[in-house]
């Protein structure tokens, strides 16, 4: 049902009359941004390519339309619209990047690491503890044999 309404919202901010004023283009470009910015992770596609092409609108049409009244501040201001929504479109690209492609290789690489928790890691760390054993075990008796060397050695 969000979606839905996703839709419907998109439809009516790319389908609604081009803004009459400067400060209704900020306004709308501000608007159109936070829309995008708290709705982006349930854009399908096609939403996205709609608020895409409303995006071009805002910086093409809507833009020529007032640039000459644009002070340096509106021209920031609009600067910062087109960053934020870049990078939220940035965001949902690698999100699906993830989806299509790692998700699976993690999914895949989790199931392993799962099965080998549940069947082959308790041999592994037994068999770990058995060769540390051997190990301190000859260890201690290369020491015991060393010192006997040394107290040798010192008796002559």
């Amino acid at each position: 049902m969000k979606r839905i309404g996703s839709i419907a919202l998109i439809l009516s901010l790319f389908a609604s009359c081009a803004p009459m004023s400067k400060e209704q283009y900020l306004n709308d470009y501000k608007e159109f941004v936070d829309e995008v910015a708290q709705n982006s992770k349930l854009y399908s596609d096609t939403e996205w390519q709609i608020a895409h092409e409303k995006y071009v609108r805002f910086n093409t049409e809507y833009y020529n339309k007032f640039k000459d009244q644009l002070t340096l501040e509106d021209r920031m201001l609009i600067t910062s619209y087109k960053v934020q929504y870049n990078t939220i479109k940035a965001g949902s690209e690698i999100g699906k990047l993830y989806q299509s492609y790692l998700k699976k290789d993690v999914d895949k690489l989790k199931k392993e690491l799962k099965y080998y928790i549940d069947n082959k890691m308790e041999d592994d760390i037994n068999r770990v503890l058995d060769d540390a054993k051997k190990i301190s075990t000859e260890l201690y008796q290369e020491l015991k044999r060393i010192i006997a060397d040394i107290k040798e050695d010192n008796k002559k």
